[in-house]
């Protein structure tokens, strides 16, 4: 009887061990993947390169590497000679924001576009160390950018929303210059151009009201975004239905 219980009792300390392999092996493994979210790096920033990308010198390491604005997108230099509308004022912002200062950069859950860039919130320290200026939020707060539409990275999503519908209400810069969004009260769907950062390519999507995303979705006619007055209209014009 007393060997029967003892090989219980291995048998148990075993399973225990196995378990604890098993599982315990993939909840640590989790816990160090969520570590990476929210991460944290102090930079200097070296080069603006337009008006949601700049190149950084990681203040420990001496690193240097872009960074692109998550959330974000603001008017691209399209080729030589061409500028998309209100693409200077965007790069002259951002320099006054950040050149040769000393930054913040927070992660999200993507660190990395498929471009090699880093991706992050990016904030301007004072000469204590804290916190002055979130720059992303500032950009879409003054009409320099738009809001990004991303389903993955939404850590501060809400608040991006809010700053760029207030900037747009009140016609301030690409909103006031690079063409209006009025809207008629007649024509509901929002016909959407949204550039992937993945492969930077343009898609159509539209909106319907009750859609997952219609509440965040502005329609900015520099863009080629429309307000469309049915499904047959939005998909006649190559627009294709967003996820619900």
């Amino acid at each position: 009887m007393k060997n029967k219980r003892n090989l219980l009792k291995i048998i148990l300390g075993v399973l225990v061990v196995l378990f604890s392999l098993l599982f315990g092996f993939d909840i640590y493994q989790d816990q160090s993947e969520l570590s990476d979210v929210r991460e944290i790096e102090e930079v200097e920033a070296e080069e603006v390169i337009d008006g949601d990308t700049i190149r950084v010198k990681a203040l420990e390491t001496g690193e240097v590497f872009n960074v692109r604005y998550l959330g974000i997108d603001t008017p691209e230099l399209e080729g030589p000679g061409y500028e998309t509308c209100f693409y200077s004022q965007a790069k002259e912002k951002n320099e006054e924001l950040v050149l040769d200062k000393k930054l913040l950069l927070e992660f999200d859950i993507d660190k990395y576009d498929r471009f090699g860039r880093t991706l992050a919130y990016v904030y301007v320290l004072d000469e204590q160390g804290e916190k002055e200026t979130f720059v992303n939020l500032e950009l879409l707060q003054k009409g320099f950018a738009r809001f990004y539409l991303d389903n993955q990275n939404t850590l501060y999503q809400d608040e991006f929303v809010q700053a760029a519908l207030s900037a747009q209400e009140d016609f301030l810069g690409i909103w006031g210059s690079c063409g209006e969004s009025q809207f008629d009260g007649k024509c509901v769907i929002k016909g959407n151009v949204a550039r992937h950062l993945e492969d930077r390519k343009y898609r159509k999507y539209y909106h319907v009201p009750g859609d997952r995303y219609y509440s965040k979705t502005i329609v900015n006619l520099i863009y080629e975004d429309q307000w469309l007055c049915s499904i047959e209209e939005a998909e006649a014009k190559n627009f294709h239905r967003a996820e619900q």
